[in-house]
């Protein structure tokens, strides 16, 4: 039933059930399998799981199969769910473009907001999104304030995630997907320094985009926790962000999990701003951009370093490094320049080229203006950036009156660079779906605004603040 307005209303305290994306996830609020709600200026708080889901319906045949038959892996299953519903009516004209603004989302025991197809085409902008999963009743996947697959077309904009587990969780398809002007910070576990679970180390993060082809577009955010990005995806841009914490799982955690076979997980990509399959590929890691960000190193918590520890020993992990060290550096493992990429094709067509792993090697990776302190580390093949370890930054969020402030030197000492606007041109297209980084109407991006939403200069400044004297002023 679509096309319907939620507006002003408190909902609290229900026994949602949790659900993979392959089955009926149910929230306190659900459009489901419908088009253009519109939930605003709503409280929502204390689900047992989820608080809003912009899921899809119970599928014939196919509702939470790797649980009820258990002989196809559950990406396998996962990807039969996407076709079935493909086949069902789940299309740009049926289902999605539903719009979540100003509310507040609070205390929910596993995700504010879940989904899984539904939530296709939509906005979600403006809320303030906090405290979920804190009392890890539930653990594993499908948490954070934010959970969905298939965000195709989806702009997470202006949103307060904090004191998640797991910020905003990208899985799948997050094709067309952009987060832009968003405050992430204190996303982690909510466990005592000396605390581990052996069985599921999971560090927490602001944002993880998970087996995605791209584009993925994250631009003109502040990411202030331990972890700013779980990476293991392709085809994600980072323009104008503060990133204070470290990039994990690069080149890892697009693998299945079995103990000696090969099994690496083939996700679809879809027709530009549609939801039609295009095709379904693996992971070769790479085609990532990233511009004209600040990259800071954080003091390192005790309890975090604990686990990167363990993750480094004999209990290694295969969806995760731990990795706490701030910077572009993992990117010095085996990831080529375009021209050098390129250059592995040269006079090879078609059939009857001798044998070669062109095919397979990593994509390749673009980085220009980008600027690292407190010992962040660029990658190595990196353009025109800026690495300054004298200066000591310090960064501090204040909160008075349920305003939220940034503390900081960062613009006393911030070194000068020399940089050039981004846009659409610049990004150019992510490989698999061969889609450019644009608007979900196919219009180009120039990237000429702030977090503020203030106008930038011809050679902008680098980081979300176009205008120093800004970096005080009330974030939320």
């Amino acid at each position: 039933m679509g096309h319907i307005t939620l507006s002003g209303f408190t909902v609290t305290k229900a026994a949602t059930q949790w659900a993979p994306p392959t089955a009926y996830q149910e929230g306190m609020i659900g459009p489901h399998w419908s088009k253009g709600w519109i939930i605003e200026d709503c409280e929502v708080s204390h689900s047992k799981c989820s608080g809003i889901s912009l899921g899809k319906y119970k599928q014939p045949n196919n509702d939470n199969k790797w649980l009820t038959w258990k002989f196809k892996d559950g990406t396998q299953t996962e990807r039969d769910c996407i076709c079935q519903a493909q086949r069902e009516g789940w299309t740009k004209e049926n289902i999605g473009s539903h719009i979540i603004r100003r509310c507040n989302i609070h205390d929910c025991g596993q995700t504010g907001i879940v989904g899984h197809l539904g939530g296709v085409f939509s906005l979600i902008e403006d809320n303030h999104i906090h405290h979920i999963n804190n009392k890890q009743n539930l653990a594993g996947a499908e948490i954070g304030g934010i959970k969905m697959h298939a965000a195709i077309d989806v702009i997470y904009r202006r949103n307060h995630i904090h004191h998640c587990t797991r910020g905003l969780w990208l899985d799948w398809q997050a094709q067309g997907t952009r987060v832009t002007q968003n405050l992430f910070h204190d996303n982690c576990l909510p466990l005592p320094d000396d605390c581990i679970d052996p069985g599921d180390p999971g560090m927490g993060e602001d944002i993880f985009i998970e087996v995605s082809h791209g584009p993925t577009l994250v631009d003109n955010n502040l990411l202030l926790s331990d972890r700013s990005v779980k990476l293991a995806t392709q085809g994600a841009a980072f323009v104008h962000n503060l990133i204070a914490g470290a990039l994990t799982a690069v080149g890892k955690g697009t693998d299945n999990g079995a103990l000696t076979l090969s099994s690496p997980r083939y996700t679809p990509y879809h027709v530009p701003h549609r939801t039609e399959v295009a095709g379904f590929m693996t992971f070769l890691h790479g085609d990532d951009r990233f511009y004209n960000n600040i990259f800071v190193q954080m003091p390192k918590r005790p309890g975090m370093v604990k686990i990167y520890d363990y993750l480094q020993g004999e209990r290694k992990n295969g969806w995760d490094d731990g990795n706490l060290d701030a910077g572009t550096w993992m990117f010095d493992n085996g990831y080529q320049l375009y021209e050098e990429w390129v250059k592995e094709f040269d006079g090879y067509c078609g059939m009857g080229s001798p044998d070669s792993d062109r095919y397979y090697i990593h994509l390749p990776v673009w980085a220009e203006g980008n600027v690292y302190l407190n010992g962040a580390k660029p990658w190595k093949k990196e353009k025109n950036c800026v690495v300054d370890d004298t200066h000591k930054v310090t960064l501090s969020l204040e909160e008075k009156d349920g305003a939220w402030k940034l503390n900081t030197n960062l613009y006393e000492i911030l070194p000068e660079i020399t940089t050039g606007t981004i846009s659409t041109e610049t990004l150019g297209m992510a490989f698999e779906p061969e889609e450019y980084f644009e608007n979900p109407d196919g219009s180009p991006i120039t990237f000429n605004e702030d977090y503020f939403g203030n106008h930038r200069s011809l050679h902008p400044c680098v980081g979300p603040f176009e205008n120093p004297e800004d970096a005080g002023k009330k974030l939320n």
